[in-house]
This record gives structure tokens, sequence and C-alpha cells, in this order.
């Protein structure tokens, strides 16, 4: 069986990056498996060590970007950083991602948002604080490395302090009470992220799953969502740093996230709900952002490093081609059960397929 040969690379992950946005020649497309939760695998650490010792994440996310050789680093351990800071109580399992306890939910009427936001205190903030002092290690650390933070959105907190059957009915029973909570969260959201920016994050990434098919309609999303997830896209803007979205439901709604968010790049796991094919999705939006995914989760999780490998190819094959550009990588974070012998596979297909890569497929 013939060795494939791996290309020699010559540019730092930051200049990668910055010449894919610039639409210039590349030694390799860039690439991010995402390991977010998964590094903690690196010192055999269980899952609530790694997401509340922040030395203990530093130590295990710089060794598997050694290892790896990947393209950017996340400060995020995982999606409810910020709830702690509003009293939710976090479920820490032993080899999964934190979400807080959904017998106890913070917000239980909806009397309650102003009070629980307003309660807010940064020396109560643990988690958050954790996430800055991580942003200004990687900084020092990892100087040429792209350094990720996050916001989990204005909503998206409040679907992690209230449980999302009520908050559904809120949504209809008491818009302006969610409105004036949604007000308050997005300033401190704000405050968060200009820290974040502060501390060394150059991108800031935000989940914005709410904008999806199978959990509300656009109208919904425009109204409840839209209007501050847009105040948080001009501020990052504003602050120098790259602002990107996450979506990993079915149906998102890219024409929505684009109109109101102008991301420059969007990480998503299916397509979006007014396309059918890969293609479409490519001609449809490939001239307005950069993607980065497509590998599944579960993919990740249970396929062998070949597979991975044969779908890295396949991917490159077809999204290479899109004019604003492709990040080869994960549609979510990594899962902290899925071996980290995929995350060597997907670097490794980077560097074999994606050798001499230039946006638009024009080597």
């Amino acid at each position: 069986m013939e060795k494939l040969k791996e290309v020699e690379e010559y540019m730092t992950p930051k200049e990668r990056i910055v010449k894919l946005i610039l639409g210039q020649q590349l030694d390799r497309v860039p690439v991010l498996p995402f390991v977010t939760a998964g590094a903690a695998q690196i010192l055999r650490a269980n899952y609530r060590e790694y997401a509340t010792n922040p030395e203990l994440f530093i130590k295990c996310q710089i060794e598997a970007q050694r290892l790896f050789g990947y393209d950017g680093i996340t400060a995020v351990p995982d999606l409810a950083v910020e709830a702690q800071a509003f009293g939710a109580k976090i479920i820490f399992p032993d080899n999964n991602a934190g979400y807080p306890d959904p017998y106890n939910w913070t917000v239980k009427s909806a009397d309650e948002y102003k009070k629980v936001i307003q309660s807010f205190k940064w020396e109560n903030a643990t988690r958050m604080k954790n996430q800055l002092y991580i942003l200004e290690s990687f900084k020092q650390q990892m100087p040429n490395l792209l350094v990720g933070g996050n916001t989990i959105g204005p909503l998206g907190l409040l679907s992690r302090l209230r449980n999302p059957n009520d908050l559904v009915r809120d949504m209809i029973l008491h818009p302006d009470k969610l409105h004036e909570a949604l007000e308050l969260v997005t300033e401190i959201q704000l405050d968060f992220v200009e820290r974040e920016i502060e501390a060394g994050a150059g991108t800031i990434m935000v989940p914005v799953v709410l904008a999806e098919r199978e959990l509300m309609s656009r109208q919904m999303w425009e109204e409840l969502d839209a209007p501050y997830q847009k105040r948080i896209a001009d501020f990052v803007r504003k602050k120098g740093a790259n602002y990107c979205v996450h979506t990993c439901g079915r149906g998102p709604y890219f024409d929505l996230l684009i109109k109101w968010l102008h991301p420059m790049l969007v990480q998503n796991a299916h397509l979006p709900d007014d396309c059918k094919t890969e293609q479409e999705m490519i001609d449809k939006y490939g001239k307005k952002v950069i993607f980065l995914g497509y590998l599944q989760v579960n993919q990740l999780a249970w396929w062998s490093p070949s597979q991975i490998m044969e779908e890295c190819r396949r991917e490159l094959e077809v999204f290479g081609k899109s004019p604003g550009g492709f990040f080869l990588g994960a549609c979510c974070e990594y899962p902290p059960y899925a071996p980290l012998y995929n995350a060597l596979a997907v670097v490794k297909a980077a560097r074999i397929y994606g050798a001499n890569f230039k946006r638009g497929g024009k080597n």
C-alpha cells in the first residue's frame, strides 16, 4: 500500500488563518477538530476536574494542540460557564460535558428573571473568571495560535436557567418580562466579551443554536433573539475580533444569521433550512461566509481513523471549492468519550488532502 505524503508546513496557524480570510495560497487547509472537552483525556482527568481547574484545563489544551498540531485553541470547556454565575447548579459527569441541573432550575417563574439576573456579581462568576484567566495564559504561552473565547448569547443563557418548556410558554405569555431579562443579560455578556478580547481572544464564537428550524420559528427568532445577538456581533467586530457563529441543529437559518449578524465563519452540523444539498449550500452562502465543519460528533466518536480521513477527503473535495473558504474540522465540540486518535486523523487528512490549499479550489 502506497504511503500518503504529508505536506511540508511553512506557516504558523495564525498566518494560515489570516491568509485563508484574504484568499491567498496556503501550505495546507486550516484544521480544527474542536477538541474542547475531549482534551481531558490527555492527562487522564475526569471532566469535573478538567472543567473546574483552570490550570489543569490549560495543561490539557496545550498538550493536545502540541500533540496534534491543529490551528486554533479554545478557552471554553462547555456551555454552562455563564449559567454558574447566575446561580445554576452545574452537573459534571465523569465523561461528558457539564450542564445545568434539570431538576433544579434557577428561574422558577417568569417573575424571577429580573431578580436572578440582577443578582449577578463578578466575584461569584468563578467559571467566567477562569475562562478569562485561561485566555490570558494561552496568549502568553501560544502566541502563534488563534485563541477563541465565547458567550452563549442572551436567550441561550436563559435556556440554561429556566426549564425549556416553561421558557417557551414565557415567549408567548410573558414576552415583556423576557425582553427585559434579555436586555439585562446582553449588557453583562457584552462586558464578558470585552474582557475576553482584552485577555487575548482573537475570535468570539457564539452558539446561536436557537436560530434553527427544529427549535424556534424564523419569526420568533427574529423577535426574541436576533436583536440582542446583533448587539454582541457588532460589538465583537468593533473591538477588532473575529465574530463566528456555531449552530448544530437541523435546519439552521443561514439567511437570517447573515442578515442580522454577518458572521465571518459558520460552524454547522446540518444543511440550512433552505438547502437540500451541500452544493446548494455552497452556491447560496459560499461567497458570504467561511464554512467550518462538517465532521459529525458520532463520526468522531465511533468511526475508525481511516473512515475519518476518507470523510475529510470527501469534504475537502466538496467544501474546499467554496469561494468564501473552508476550515476543515468538527461540526461541534469533540466528545470527551471520543478517541483522540480521530483528532489526529483529521489533522493528518488536512496535511495530505488539503495540501497547497486556496479557497475556491484553485491551487
